[in-house]
């Protein structure tokens, strides 16, 4: 079945009206007298939402209704800020990123935007000390996936061209060490070369020596960010070449999101039919 439109109880519907129409931009369909009305959904193949009049007090206790962002979170916010909308809380998931915010009515409402980039941004404007604790996160999680691991499982080859849980572990340790280079640079107001370039493959004498160089690398990652800005003071940027131009707080919450995402394939590696015994 295809949504064909969303009713939504108000207590004022010329006051309500005002809101969809004037705030969120929806094209008002029609209006009937003092008991509803109905906007079109973001366009004419959208659906609709109607507002009818409620002869209960609305206590904003239902589900909330999201609507995309926009042009992404940063700017649909922006946006609706300026025509007045307060945002009460904003809420991280593995699909993206969701603002809530009321309508005139009381009724819950939200944005949602699914790029990781705006997840990025938002986790960067955490305190630094929150970022820290997030990398003592991403270390545990880590060193638990690689817990008992053998010589012999960590050589496995999963697959044609897939990585070894060596290389996962090699690639760990570049992405720490790269990113604690490019972020500080970023911190400072310089430009890193734009055409740095992770390896491609991650060749290590032993098990126990890949382990030494993780333990390197996070010890390492650990100084250089408490050696960062507590504020954002610095405008440069590089562009990643999936997420779009980040700062140095965004290339930070994009190497934790990316070690997580490591830590997590070598679960799925262990978990695997064929994967060896130690």
């Amino acid at each position: 079945m295809r949504l064909q439109s969303i009713e939504i109880s108000v207590a004022d519907v010329a006051r309500a009206s005002r809101f969809y129409a004037d705030v969120l931009d929806f094209p008002p369909v029609v209006r009937m007298g003092d008991t509803a009305a109905t906007f079109f959904l973001g366009d004419v193949h959208g659906g609709m939402v109607m507002l009818v009049r409620s002869a209960t007090p609305i206590t904003g206790s239902g589900p909330a209704i999201v609507f995309g962002a926009d042009g992404g979170m940063e700017a649909a916010k922006a946006r609706l800020e300026a025509r007045g909308v307060r945002f009460t809380n904003t809420e991280h998931s593995p699909l993206g990123l969701t603002a809530y915010f009321n309508d005139t009515e009381g009724n819950r409402l939200a944005i949602f935007d699914g790029s990781m980039a705006a997840r990025f941004r938002e986790q960067a404007r955490a305190p630094l000390a929150e970022l820290q604790g997030r990398l003592g996160e991403a270390e545990a999680c880590t060193w638990a996936a690689l817990d008992g691991l053998s010589e012999r499982q960590a050589r496995h080859v999963p697959g044609d061209g897939a990585w070894t849980i060596i290389d996962h572990i090699g690639h760990v340790v570049d992405s720490l060490d790269s990113c604690g280079q490019l972020v500080n640079e970023l911190a400072a107001g310089l430009q890193p070369a734009r055409d740095r370039l992770w390896r491609k493959e991650y060749p290590s004498p032993s098990l126990a020596l890949a382990r030494e160089e993780l333990g390197r690398a996070f010890t390492g990652a650990h100084a250089w960010m408490k050696e960062l800005p507590p504020v954002e003071t610095s405008t440069a940027m590089l562009p990643h070449g999936v997420f779009g131009p980040l700062n140095h707080r965004e290339w930070v919450t994009f190497m934790l999101f990316h070690i997580a995402m490591h830590a997590g394939q070598v679960k799925e590696i262990r978990a695997a039919p064929g994967f060896p015994g130690s």
